[in-house]
């Protein structure tokens, strides 16, 4: 599954089919280029159906990247019965993100108006209909956060405040796994804070907290 960019997974099944003769590989090419704008649970429901309708059987590697990492993710912890046994994220923003990659070099002062302005519109229902807002988790209005987002907060049982009844059900669907591989640093560029790959987050001081 690879969210943006459908033809990086393609050439990923392709390299993994030539070291590896005889292995059976399945490029998953949902929601491609501007259609990865659809809400990050809409996604994953439809990778369930879509993955369950190939009657693979087990044991079975899930390879998501950057947002496919993220819905292959919801997808497991709402599955209770899948058949995957190995998950590999490469470049998953599972805590979120916040910055904007083209303006990481700007002022604070720049930084924090474009976050500001982003948090007004992703934090209420209608920006919530967007896979980027689905992602947005500004350290400095965890409030806000918490009551508007769908996904990370919501969906996914992100925060340890939470107390919704099937969380522990998510949990003992991801102890299903036998593998799970997390891959990413800062050499990405395109994720910040790049420690969100390997489920570190900003502090509402900025800081780093793993």
């Amino acid at each position: 599954s690879s969210g943006i960019n459908a033809e990086y997974g393609e050439n990923m099944a392709s390299k993994i089919r030539r070291d590896y003769p005889g292995t059976y590989t399945h490029s998953i090419q949902l929601y491609p280029d501007k259609l990865s704008f659809v809400s990050l649970k809409t996604q994953s429901e439809h990778l369930i159906k879509y993955i369950k309708n190939l009657h693979l059987e087990g044991p079975v590697t899930f390879i998501g990247h950057s947002q496919g990492a993220l819905t292959g993710r919801h997808a497991l912890q709402n599955w209770s019965d899948h058949n995957i046994t190995t998950f590999i994220s490469l470049a998953g923003p599972h805590m979120g993100v916040t910055k904007v990659p083209s303006i990481k070099g700007g002022s604070n002062a720049y930084q924090n108006l474009i976050n500001d302005t982003i948090a007004e519109i992703c934090y209420n229902e209608a920006g919530q209909e967007f896979s980027v807002c689905n992602l947005w988790n500004d350290p400095t209005k965890q409030k806000a956060y918490r009551k508007h987002n769908k996904f990370l907060s919501g969906s996914l049982c992100q925060d340890k405040i939470s107390k919704r009844n099937d969380c522990d059900g998510q949990s003992d669907s991801l102890k299903k796994l036998d593998k799970l591989v997390l891959i990413g640093g800062p050499q990405d560029g395109t994720v910040f804070p790049f420690e969100t790959t390997l489920f570190g987050y900003y502090d509402k001081n900025w800081s780093i907290v793993s």
